[in-house]
């Protein structure tokens, strides 16, 4: 029996991974063919988060690192400052994974997961895994959370299409976001280069063709686009499952809804919580003590981390949505200050007229 067995090696996953002492046992699986691929994500990170975890910028997987944001509704167009990295995912993770492939098993799916009283097993498609404790880090999937009643529904989801495209035409210092209402949704172009970025196309409107949607949008703002590759993805997007722990058990990435709900930024978050989560896993095994009343200081731990992030990300989702149902995304892309926007992205800090607006549309609903 391991002492911990670790399910999904994207960002969270191997960070939790790469945390732990090497006197703690653990497996690490995931039903992918190999690490960092498929990409579905459009590979930004927020300066801040990433230095603070890895000590510098100063590595061969960043592409591209910007300091400025430009947001386009119709003929508004906003300008903010924000530091971002943007990423060879790829890259990144085979980084994240390095010194521990050994403890790596892929093409394994969890199908299940068996919380009993002495241990917990994952009951994969080669067979049983049984472990003191286990982290949750497997994406968009949502059936053990509901199981074990850390969640009462599903989560609202983003859908996303992108991919790797060349010639797209724009400054490649500046992130780009265009909004349109007519799809409920955004247009993201985050450079890599002179020559390539990393587009897509993000709704929560289902039964959507975001495909097609997004070669609309594309042919309209950069008609000399040529794809390379593409992905497409879900994103959670209504803030932090009701409770990201219970026996045996610790939730994080987009498994635990650990994103900034207001852009879909999530790999800062997955690797903080995957850091989190493996520090309380070794907590609890040195302790011999793997109860709810014990794992419940790895979410104050999270949320004293990134807690803030998560509301902020949440209320600037919502107030979105409500300009989307009333009109007023002039509104919403005029009224605010530089400093409210960058503050509320970056720090987390809302306006108190945001606030406001947020708690008064929840009443109304």
């Amino acid at each position: 029996m391991y002492d911990l067995v670790i399910i999904g090696a994207g960002p969270a996953g191997l960070m939790a991974a790469r945390t732990l002492p090497n006197n703690i046992s653990f497996i690490l699986i995931d039903k992918k063919k190999e690490i960092g691929k498929p990409l579905c994500c459009g590979e930004g990170i927020r300066r801040n988060g990433f230095v603070k975890l890895f000590g510098s910028d100063n590595y061969g997987f960043i592409r591209n690192s910007v300091n400025e944001h430009e947001v386009i509704y119709k003929d508004i167009r906003r300008r903010f400052k924000a530091s971002y990295l943007e990423l060879d995912r790829e890259k990144f993770e085979k980084f994240l994974a390095d010194g521990i492939a050994d403890k790596i098993n892929l093409n394994t799916k969890c199908d299940d997961i068996v919380i009993n009283k002495n241990c917990v097993e994952v009951i994969t498609n080669k067979g049983r895994i049984k472990a003191k404790i286990a982290i949750l880090a497997y994406g968009c999937d949502f059936r053990i959370q509901r199981k074990y009643s850390m969640i009462a529904k599903c989560p609202r989801l983003l859908l996303c299409y992108g991919g790797i495209c060349k010639n797209y035409g724009f400054d490649k210092n500046k992130f780009y976001a265009y909004f349109d209402e007519r799809y409920a949704g955004y247009f993201w172009i985050f450079p890599k280069n002179e020559n390539e970025a990393n587009i897509g196309f993000a709704t929560v409107v289902r039964k959507t063709n975001v495909k097609d949607i997004f070669n609309l949008i594309a042919k309209k703002i950069t008609p000399k686009l040529r794809m390379v590759s593409e992905y497409s993805g879900v994103v959670p997007c209504s803030g932090p499952i009701d409770k990201t722990y219970s026996n045996r058990l610790l939730v994080c990435g987009d498994s635990a809804g650990f994103v900034y709900a207001g852009t879909g930024e999530g790999i800062y978050f997955a690797l903080e919580s995957g850091r989190i989560a493996a520090e309380t896993a070794k907590e609890a095994i040195i302790r011999n003590r793997f109860d709810k009343d014990f794992l419940a200081k790895y979410e104050k731990k999270w949320k004293s981390s990134f807690g803030k992030l998560m509301e902020a990300g949440l209320i600037f989702y919502d107030l979105q949505g409500l300009a989307f149902r009333k009109g007023l995304v002039k509104e919403l892309f005029t009224l605010p200050k530089d400093e409210e926007i960058e503050g509320m992205i970056i720090k987390g800090d809302v306006p108190l007229k945001a606030k406001l607006v947020w708690h008064l549309a929840r009443l109304v609903k």
